[in-house]
């Protein structure tokens, strides 16, 4: 299993070009003599269901098959279970890897997924002991967080009339989006652990230590990032403003790109999942209880490698690796195999989940290719 610090790569500069990078699970822990192969993608002993990538391998269920009968039963009541998916089946679980593997490849469209989104049912979170007559939806990414800089679209939008709206409302548009699906990092995450950082430092300097407030925080305060940004909130359009805003960008690439960033952001706003019963949500707790850090960000967005919000996300994501605890996946609901309401839900949301996940990357794609194509070079 590959060091977690042989994945980590600054965001303060641009990253070289690779051909592809390698899938990985997003959780760092020891290894021991039940981990899975890399190639498995989720913990031993689970019912596993697919990555965006496909399973590649085998999979297990340590209460037996018993648990994966009722939502068996449940796709087959949605329209979802087809004869071909009982075809050679070996089991029920095997029969729920088919359905969703075929909805993950329906929905995901783009070359690759940026952001090694991990899809799975399993009936124990980590090294926590398997829970009897209970399962978890976990959605997670990788380790690597993704990054978006806007300072090459913003400077191709010149001579547009409405370019601070234009791209206020992009901003909004890609960090909501992204926050549906996992934790983003953007102004307000900045601004959270500044005020953190700048507290501690003061703390510091009262108890008489030797700390450099201004070197050390004052030159990222988040109020020195561009205004677009600063004040999205406010100058982002909506509806039909949105839409004739679209409409006023020559670059048919970039309009393009625009267009497909504010469906996404309208698609994933419906994301809904169950609500979890007060049982469950203590089973989830309960299992959850060693994973004591937050998830890991799936997407910083800024202006440029050189702002306050990707000085505050290299440290924010530095500390989560050194600190050496086990982050939690940013979306994990736990629900009864036999609630097939709820796994109905959860199944109806995966659609929705997918087509942001696959949307995101291409805005990635993207966003790497402006900022190859721009002048700035490596910071």
């Amino acid at each position: 299993m590959p060091r977690l610090e042989s994945r980590k790569r600054s965001l303060g500069r641009c990253p070289e070009r690779v051909a592809d990078r390698p899938a990985g699970r997003r959780i760092s822990r020891p290894s021991c003599k039940l981990d899975p192969s890399p190639c498995v993608i989720a913990p031993a002993h689970s019912l596993t269901l697919p990555s965006l990538e496909g399973v590649k391998d085998g999979f297990e269920f340590s209460c037996g098959f018993e648990a994966a009968l009722q939502p068996t039963h449940a796709l087959i009541e949605m329209g979802l279970l087809r004869k071909r998916h009982l075809q050679n089946a070996t089991s029920p679980v095997a029969v729920l890897e088919r359905v969703l593997s075929e909805m993950v490849k329906k929905h995901f469209s783009s070359p690759r997924d940026e952001f090694d989104i991990v899809l799975s049912i399993a009936d124990r979170l980590e090294d926590h002991h398997p829970i009897e007559n209970a399962l978890f939806f976990i959605w997670s990414n990788s380790i690597d967080p993704q990054y978006i800089p806007l300072r090459p679209i913003f400077e191709r939008l010149e001579g547009n009339a409405q370019r601070e709206a234009l791209m206020a409302s992009l901003y909004q548009w890609l960090y909501r989006a992204s926050s549906r699906i996992f934790d983003a990092f953007g102004f307000d995450e900045a601004r959270n652990v500044y005020g953190y950082r700048q507290e501690y430092y003061k703390e510091a300097m009262e108890n008489g230590e030797d700390v450099d407030l201004e070197g050390e925080v004052e030159y990222a305060d988040p109020s020195k990032v561009v205004s677009y940004i600063r004040d999205s909130e406010k100058l982002a359009l909506q509806g039909a403003q949105a839409h004739a805003a679209i409409r006023s960008i020559v670059d048919e690439t970039l309009r393009s790109a625009f267009a497909k960033a504010y469906c996404m952001f309208l698609n994933s706003r419906r994301i809904q999942f169950p609500r979890m019963s007060k049982e469950c949500a203590g089973i989830l707790d309960d299992a959850a209880y060693y994973m004591d850090a937050s998830p890991m960000p799936g997407l910083g967005i800024s202006h440029w490698r050189d702002d306050p919000i990707v000085a505050w996300f290299d440290e924010y994501c530095q500390e989560q690796f050194e600190s050496g605890a086990t982050c939690r996946a940013p979306i994990i609901l736990c629900f009864r195999p036999d609630d097939t309401a709820s796994f109905a839900q959860i199944v109806k949301a995966l659609p929705k989940l997918i087509q942001t996940a696959d949307g995101l990357s291409e805005w990635v794609r993207f966003g790497q290719e402006m900022e190859n194509a721009s002048e700035h070079g490596n910071r």
